[in-house]
């Protein structure tokens, strides 16, 4: 007997800590998207040079070059409750203190380049130890899905929608208050985090003395690069990250000479993006429990390719427009439910870790693409970075089936649920594995 809409249950509410994480997430996204905003506008009061207003924006994701594997490896050694609590504070402070220099008429722009790569660091520790805390504080993999669903939706609509244009609001009224605004954000979300309930600290290990920090990253590292199903989601999310970057690094010139959109109309193709994820952020849990994951990876990159595709053929600004969104739309929905899958496949004592080096690996292809893209426009055509990049996206969607098909994330998701979570030193099973080619 099929059960109605309405005879069904109400999905179990996600409980009280994960309620503070999910608070403290949206007043730090908030934050950080007021700061997307303020940096540059500050940057530009203190410099017309554009390299050096251009290195504003470029530090704030330096550190996860330089530090993302070594903090995924401290993450693991510490409580992370405190981590997360440490990082508001830390930011909070050198916000507090680039406020003070900012209505003292002290501000410098190496000073907001030290504090925009600070921050950055501040954002690593907080992100790799929110993204570990999140399988603690919530239990099973359809609330795991819908706990990543509103991160991401928080995260969205803070980094995306709100913030950017309060953060331009703020700084029109006063050059200070966006940065008094985002330390505040940081306040509250530490208040938050340190009323969370529990013990969010690995189980002390059996070692006599504590490994070198090199042996834990490479520990992490290791284990993803031999797990089948994460290490194909980290190849092909640096395909995705590619394709992105190209797309976007090109997307104003598209605007410009094949749209034929103004400074406006370019703000709203941007933002059409962002709706797009908003939305799909909040519709993923649905999604998952309709389509398995391995069925809804592949259908995702090879929608998300053919609107690239299409985005570089259109002329029609309406069109773009609606191809950018389903863009933001598959991208929100892959990084919720594939962002669940990879919090539940890495055992607990090294999740920061692996979790780290999946964001590395899936990061590397980001520097290339810009690069690439701007390469092929020249050569070729404008269209090309988007009908090849699109076209690339769906052939390793295909390709990646083998390994990321539902039979291998199914058994995968089982090996990792018969694991003991106290192992010493936690390997992928075999029995999923293939050999690296």
């Amino acid at each position: 007997m099929k059960v109605t809409s309405k005879e069904k249950a109400p999905q179990p509410p996600l409980g009280s800590n994960f309620n503070k994480v999910w608070v403290a997430m949206i007043a730090s996204s908030l934050g950080d998207g007021i700061q997307l905003a303020a940096l540059p506008l500050l940057a530009i009061q203190l410099t017309s040079d554009p390299l050096l207003i251009g290195t504003v924006g470029a530090v704030a994701t330096l550190p996860w070059l330089v530090l993302g594997l070594q903090a995924g490896a401290l993450v693991d050694r510490w409580d992370r409750k405190k981590v997360m609590l440490r990082a508001d504070i830390v930011r909070f402070t050198i916000l507090a203190l680039l406020t003070t220099a900012v209505l003292t008429d002290h501000a410098s722009i190496y000073l907001l380049i030290v504090a925009g790569f600070a921050l950055g660091c501040g954002d690593i520790f907080f992100d790799i130890s929110a993204q570990a805390v999140l399988p603690v504080v919530v239990s099973g993999d359809q609330a795991l899905i819908r706990a990543n669903g509103r991160v991401s939706a928080a995260q969205i609509n803070g980094e995306q929608l709100a913030g950017p244009p309060l953060g331009g609001v703020l700084f029109s009224l006063s050059h200070s208050l966006p940065f008094l605004g985002n330390a505040f954000s940081f306040m509250i979300s530490a208040f938050f985090v340190g009323s969370l309930k529990g013990d969010f600290a690995n189980a002390p290990t059996a070692e006599p003395t504590r490994r070198s920090l090199r042996a834990e990253v490479a520990e992490g590292l290791r284990w993803l690069l031999k797990h089948r199903v994460l290490r194909a989601l980290a190849a092909t999310a640096a395909v995705g990250n590619l394709v992105f970057t190209a797309k976007m690094a090109l997307l104003v010139l598209l605007a410009k000479d094949q749209l034929g959109l103004g400074e406006i109309g370019y703000g709203l193709l941007l933002s059409s993006t962002a709706v797009g994820a908003f939305v799909g952020s909040f519709v993923s849990s649905s999604i998952s429990k309709k389509i398995k994951v391995g069925s809804m990876r592949c259908l995702g990159m090879v929608v998300e390719g053919l609107a690239v595709v299409g985005l570089g053929l259109t002329g029609n600004p309406w069109v773009a427009g609606g191809m950018m969104a389903i863009i933001g739309f598959s991208m929100s929905v892959n990084i919720v439910i594939v962002g669940a899958l990879r919090q539940s496949l890495a055992p607990a004592e090294i999740r920061g870790r692996v979790l780290s080096a999946s964001r590395l690996i899936s990061l590397m292809g980001a520097p290339f693409g810009a690069v690439l893209g701007g390469y092929l426009a020249g050569a070729i055509s404008l269209r090309a970075p988007f009908i090849m990049g699109g076209l690339l996206m769906v052939l390793v969607a295909l390709v990646s089936l083998p390994a990321l098909s539902n039979r291998s994330i199914q058994e995968a998701t089982e090996e990792a649920s018969a694991t003991p979570s106290d192992q010493d030193s936690p390997t992928p099973a075999t029995s999923n594995q293939g050999a690296s080619k």
